[in-house]
């Protein structure tokens, strides 16, 4: 398969001298799920700000698409960027708008025509298990919709790499057993790219994807962790509501 993310000899050193990232290599391929597991300040959101250029580094080769984001012009990122979704760690409160609304919101300011950004919309709520909330206001979802509303508004317009950023965050075993259930079923779906960043090496195990391992500067596919009992995967639920 095709390489959309490429990483090499990848180093970051704070303004403080503190050096977080030591000698990264990472690759994503086509349609490939991948979720770095790595502990608090481990440099696991540092990464996913390099991959989008939100952060240059210090040293090191980020291809994206072929494209080297390191040295790649203004006009040719923003246009790389469309090709980029990206779920924050702590994405900005959204109060107003149905899950629908807020979909058609953000495609029609990218350019999307009216009844393109309705089929996007639809789409992807369908893939995402939330369809049968698309006019719940977006404030009343529940925690684990939430996260899952997160995914599908950074995805909405069709980008061919997904980068999260700690979906499972301040959830209950339950809701985050919802979320992986949801993430499997969109990317069955869309076939995607997707780069996810999380703490949680046991959930992590269960999205189906590869997992690596980023320790001490360095990425590895040992677990530095030691071995924990896995719960079983909840049965796929279905998308509720707050009473």
């Amino acid at each position: 398969m095709p390489i959309v993310i490429q990483v090499s000899d990848l180093k970051f050193t704070t303004p403080e001298g503190q050096r977080v990232l030591e000698d990264v290599h990472l690759r994503l391929e086509r349609g490939e799920l991948v979720c770095v597991v790595g502990e608090t300040s481990s440099g696991k959101s540092l990464l996913l700000k390099l991959l989008s250029r939100e952060v240059q580094p210090q040293k090191g080769q980020i291809l994206v698409d072929d494209r080297n984001v390191t040295r790649i012009s203004k006009e040719r990122l923003l246009h790389l960027r469309r090709r980029i979704g990206i779920v924050p760690q702590n994405p900005k409160p959204m109060a107003g708008r149905s899950l629908h609304e807020a979909l058609i919101f953000k495609l029609r300011v990218m350019g999307y025509a009216a009844s393109e950004a309705e089929r996007k919309a639809i789409d992807t709520l369908e893939a995402i298990r939330l369809a049968g909330l698309r006019e719940l206001p977006v404030q009343d979802l529940s925690p684990a919709n939430q996260k899952l509303f997160q995914i599908a508004l950074a995805a909405c317009h069709e980008p061919g790499i997904l980068l999260i950023d700690e979906p499972f965050e301040k959830l209950e075993f339950k809701d985050a057993q919802q979320v992986i259930a949801g993430l499997r079923h969109f990317h069955a779906l869309k076939r995607l790219a997707i780069l996810l960043a999380t703490r949680e090496h046991s959930l992590a195990q269960q999205t189906g994807g590869r997992v690596v391992y980023l320790h001490n500067g360095i990425i590895t596919d040992t677990s530095p962790f030691p071995a924990t009992p896995q719960e079983p995967l909840a049965a796929e639920p279905k998308a509720w509501r707050r009473p």
